[in-house]
């Protein structure tokens, strides 16, 4: 019951039984309390304890409902901090969050642990959470979104999957855009950072890749080389080779991988000039320089490469060797693959 109605009714209880005591015409009655006499009307009397008692009655539901009164505004604030942590849970950056009462403080700790993935309608929901369950599925379906304009960019942590997955949308939509992950690569996730690479390689020249050849790797080097091969005019020259070969980390195989592109695209002397000096700085382009005498069947050359390294260095290239002093037609292909030769002790 209400305090006010209680009060109210007590009033008129308190008021009633008085006046119908008044009636009675009882007179006074005189009550020793603490060695007074005290001399009231009876009617006075009867009401009296009725009067405390309805006080202290006031007073006790008063102090339960302060209580139940901030328990529930506990309840409520608790309400919104859970809503809060589920709206962070599903943009997959769940916080730490402080919780008043006992019983989500212990089971709401899920949320700072936990993403959450929602699967079908969302009819019901607060239209916070349709709005940014809306979002995440734009981006799931590989659509841009200006974060910036959400007031998400700076609240999004840099490793977080939906953030990643926008920036990998806009680099599928917007080339420009390329280059600016190149450019801070630093601040970026490595998964951001290798589409960009791919993209770049896939349609930019040699030229503009010199700027960023710290961060280049050798699969997206060959990416650059192989549409060379293929007639593309991407700037592919002997000295931007020798640039990009002395700042990656070429192998045995990749220098055979590089040879084989390189037979097709320049000269015979272009080329063993080339991998002439490759080899005098690093020895795994010996196998390289090696193909490249086979292919344009320069014997002399071979016998002296070959006579100024031990008889169990070069087997299968000493063995082809054999063969074409025999006069034998093998291909040469078929003998010296990348993986033989470059796996030979």
């Amino acid at each position: 019951m209400r305090i006010s109605l209680y009060f109210f009714f007590s009033l008129i209880l308190i008021g009633l039984t008085g006046a119908y005591i008044h009636t009675l015409n009882l007179g006074n009655h005189i009550h020793k309390i603490f060695g007074h006499d005290i001399n009231l009307p009876a009617a006075v009397w009867i009401v009296l304890p009725m009067g405390i008692l309805a006080f202290f009655s006031i007073l006790h539901m008063m102090y339960y409902s302060m209580i139940n009164y901030y328990s529930k505004k506990k309840w409520l604030k608790d309400t919104e901090t859970l809503k809060d942590a589920l709206y962070w849970s599903l943009l997959k950056e769940p916080k730490e969050h402080k919780y008043l009462t006992k019983e989500l403080r212990s089971n709401g700790k899920l949320f700072s642990k936990a993403t959450i993935d929602v699967k079908g309608s969302t009819e019901g929901m607060s239209d916070k959470f349709i709005d940014i369950i809306a979002l995440i599925k734009d981006i799931e379906r590989g659509e841009y979104v200006d974060l910036k304009e959400k007031k998400l960019e700076k609240k999004l942590s840099r490793e977080n999957p939906i953030y990643i997955k926008n920036l990998l949308n806009r680099l599928d939509l917007d080339q420009k855009f390329v280059e600016d992950i190149l450019q801070s690569t630093s601040n970026q996730d490595k998964t951001v950072v290798k589409k960009a690479l791919e993209l770049f390689s896939a349609n930019e020249t040699f030229f503009k890749a010199k700027k960023y050849v710290k961060i280049f790797d050798i699969e997206n080097f060959f990416t650059m080389v192989d549409r060379a091969a293929s007639g593309e005019d991407v700037g592919m020259d002997e000295e931007v080779l020798k640039f990009f070969v002395a700042e990656l980390p070429f192998t045995c195989r990749e220098y055979m991988r590089l040879a084989r592109v390189c037979l097709k695209k320049f000269s015979p002397d272009a080329n063993l000039k080339m991998f002439r000096e490759f080899r005098k700085k690093d020895e795994k382009a010996n196998q390289s320089y090696l193909y490249l005498l086979f292919e344009y069947e320069l014997l002399e050359k071979i016998e002296e490469f070959l006579s100024e390294h031990g008889e169990n260095d070069f087997i299968r290239f000493r063995a082809l060797y054999t063969l074409k002093k025999m006069n034998n037609k093998y291909n040469v292909e078929n003998m010296v693959s990348s993986y033989a030769v470059c796996n030979e002790n």
